[in-house]
């Protein structure tokens, strides 16, 4: 249990320092102003459903740009001062290192957002509408693993690298790939296909299963069909196969936790300080 104790230490660095104390305020309070937008912005009687449907192109937003900046100088930053190499010196290993930071820094945005989540959904029930704990938890742990994947992309890229320049300039390509150039690459994937002679005008369902892998996609479309009752289009629609339905998206956000972190660990093990 020695990544417990890093967590811990991870966690008071977390509290001690009053820019990740703002930043994560910041994305409570994120939450708690849907709450109050919703009811005012024309939903006479909105649910806590109707509620996950307004946050989720805002989360899609806000949530992986802070995942990014909460994991992607973690190791490269301590790598750089050299308290890593003190840290490692003590009866602690790299798998240690690695797990107990993305845990803590999971942990902190994940608190972030619980507290905004059930702030926001309060509001929405008191007094315009009603209170679905059901549906207020569903939403809270799809949101989280949304978050969680962000935290373990930035912490893979920390790994990689003993620049923290290099690391927050791969991060913020992270962050423009998949939040503001992914959704408009969906010609230029089917033009692709169709030189390759693997379409015709149309994406063939495994086509649209990896190009709606991406986590932005994957938690949309997890938010549609679980909250919004979406059941329209290639991915939610009657016809749609099952690999592109809500079920296989929430699958695909927890890959994306744990995927991109585990990579960044093995590549940092046997990478010299």
């Amino acid at each position: 249990m020695s990544w417990a104790v890093v967590a811990r230490k991870e966690l008071r660095d977390v509290r001690g320092s009053r820019r990740t104390r703002w930043l994560l305020g910041a994305v409570a309070l994120l939450f708690v102003v849907g709450g109050y937008l919703l009811p005012i912005s024309g939903s006479p009687e909105p649910t806590s459903a109707d509620y996950a449907s307004f946050m989720v192109s805002v989360v899609a937003l806000v949530v992986p740009l802070v995942g990014l900046l909460l994991g992607h100088r973690t190791i490269v930053g301590e790598r750089a001062s050299g308290r890593l190499t003190l840290l490692l010196s003590l009866p602690y290993d790299r798998l240690d290192v690695v797990v107990g930071k993305f845990l803590a820094r999971t942990a902190a945005l994940g608190a972030a957002i619980a507290v905004g989540v059930v702030a926001g959904a309060a509001l929405v029930n008191y007094p315009f509408g009603s209170f679905e704990a059901g549906t207020v938890g569903a939403f809270l742990l799809g949101t989280l693993l949304y978050g969680a994947a962000f935290v373990g992309v930035g912490l893979a890229v920390s790994t990689t690298t003993t620049s923290t320049a290099v690391a927050s300039s791969a991060a913020f390509g992270v962050f423009v790939l998949f939040v503001a150039v992914w959704s408009q690459l969906r010609g230029v994937f089917l033009a692709l296909l169709d030189y390759l002679g693997l379409a015709d005008g149309t994406m063939p369902d495994w086509a649209l299963f990896l190009y709606g892998a991406e986590p932005g996609m994957s938690y949309r479309r997890l938010v549609d069909g679980f909250f919004a009752g979406v059941e329209t289009g290639p991915y939610l629609g009657p016809e749609a196969p099952w690999y592109l339905g809500e079920w296989v998206a929430a699958a695909l956000l927890a890959c994306w936790a744990l995927g991109p972190v585990t990579l960044g660990y093995l590549r940092f093990r046997s990478t010299d300080l």
